[in-house]
């Protein structure tokens, strides 16, 4: 029986330029105690502050960097529109992830999928 954990990586965001009500914190102690319940082993996190378009952000970059690194197989996001509100784009990204072998999870949505 293959008890290893899952390698997850947390990723949150805010459209706020600024952070001034430890949002991001937030979001990452709720992912963290998620990923807890899921068993899975946080391996890195990244983030990202403002409205940007498109996926082209530093947070979400420095994920698709270490997820062939770090052998991540789980993406904990709050929801979502925590990879975009423009749902094109999140099922484009979420047939990548499922393409390169990646869960996307969400405490609010389960196990979010292209087929969503």
């Amino acid at each position: 029986m293959d008890n290893r954990k899952k390698k997850a990586w947390i990723y949150t965001r805010i459209d706020a330029p600024e952070d001034s009500h430890g949002t991001l914190k937030k979001q990452y102690e709720q992912l963290n105690t998620y990923g807890e319940q899921l068993r899975v082993e946080i391996v890195g996190s990244s983030s990202d502050m403002g409205e940007m378009a498109g996926l082209e952000r530093p947070g979400l970059d420095l994920f698709l960097e270490a997820k062939d690194s770090r052998g991540i197989e789980v993406l904990l996001v709050l929801d979502s529109s925590r990879i975009s509100r423009d749902k094109e784009l999140v099922t484009d990204f979420l047939l990548r992830m499922r393409q390169c072998g990646i869960e996307v999870c969400s405490p609010l949505e389960g196990i979010i999928s292209a087929a969503g």
